[in-house]
């Protein structure tokens, strides 16, 4: 105890030059903006590059299940290719035919995904490119959840880009570092989705609350529209971070009480996030053109 005492008190000072500089270095990052996002910005490479790690060590013990999972998806992406294919096929010999409009729109409904609404990888190919991603840490414990992916500003991702998963919806970005970028899911309290209901293309909100990750609400559903459980929803398309039509999920419960102006509803979403392990980032190209005007 006694040489502990006299090593502070020879090291007195320098201790106390250290204290004051890392008081002054928090003083400078509160109260300064700049500070503020260069040190969020190496903060999120640092535990992005140790959860990397972690993530890399636990995904060995991952690739069966990985692999299946690349193969489901690659399976549903070739019956859309030949679905669309065929779709096309059919619709040349209804135009040589003369068959009227009425038909032509029931052959291109067969272009329609599993879900009833149009794949957004064909919808949206001409207007959005895909940057795949590998989730590296999920968080689904709080109010404020998070994704954490291997890509970041060097492989094209910026804020407010969408992010999709193979059933639907996953949901935006919101900090990048050079390699990494940090995604808050639908399943995060400070999201809203602009949504609609499919078979009427009503438009809607859908917000999370907690605790339940399977399910959210959807809002701002008037009493006089037409909506059942099964419902599919969608995204509505009206900002650039998600095409329209990408699924959401389904309405599994509605309620209506006899004063109320506005449904209850639930939709259970169409994402598994216990499950998920692979995205892709959307980016709109035209992006640029579009914030240049607003």
């Amino acid at each position: 105890m006694r040489n502990l005492l006299q090593l502070i008190v020879r090291y007195s000072n320098f201790l106390l030059l250290v204290g004051l500089e890392v008081v002054a270095f928090i003083l400078v990052i509160r109260g300064n903006k700049y500070q503020q996002i260069a040190m969020q910005g190496a903060a999120n490479a640092v535990t992005g590059s140790i959860q990397l790690t972690v993530d890399n060590v636990a995904s060995y013990f991952r690739l069966r299940a990985d692999n299946e999972q690349l193969l489901e998806e690659n399976a549903r992406l070739n019956r859309q290719i030949m679905s669309l294919t065929n779709a096309r096929e059919l619709n040349s010999n209804a135009a040589g035919l003369g068959q009227d409009k009425a038909n032509t729109g029931t052959i291109l409904d067969n272009t329609r995904g599993f879900t009833g609404v149009e794949s957004p990888y064909i919808a949206a190919d001409l207007d959005y490119s895909f940057i795949p991603a590998r989730v590296i840490a999920f968080s689904n414990d709080r109010h404020h959840n998070y994704l954490t992916l291997n890509r970041g500003e060097r492989d094209g991702v910026m804020p407010d880009q969408g992010v999709i998963g193979k059933d639907g919806i996953v949901g935006v970005v919101q900090s990048v570092s050079a390699h990494f970028s940090v995604v808050a899911p639908v399943i995060h309290e400070g999201i809203f989705i602009s949504s609609m209901i499919s078979k009427n293309d009503y438009m809607a909100t859908l917000h999370w609350h907690t605790p339940d990750i399977g399910t959210a609400k959807l809002e701002d559903v008037a009493r006089h529209v037409n909506v059942q459980v099964g419902d599919t929803i969608v995204t509505s398309g009206l900002s650039a971070i998600f095409p329209a039509n990408v699924p959401v999920g389904v309405v599994s419960e509605v309620s209506l009480g006899e004063g109320d102006s506005y449904y209850d509803i639930d939709v259970a979403l169409a994402t598994d996030f216990h499950s998920l392990r692979t995205v892709h980032i959307l980016h709109y190209n035209h992006r640029a053109e579009l914030d240049s005007i607003q």
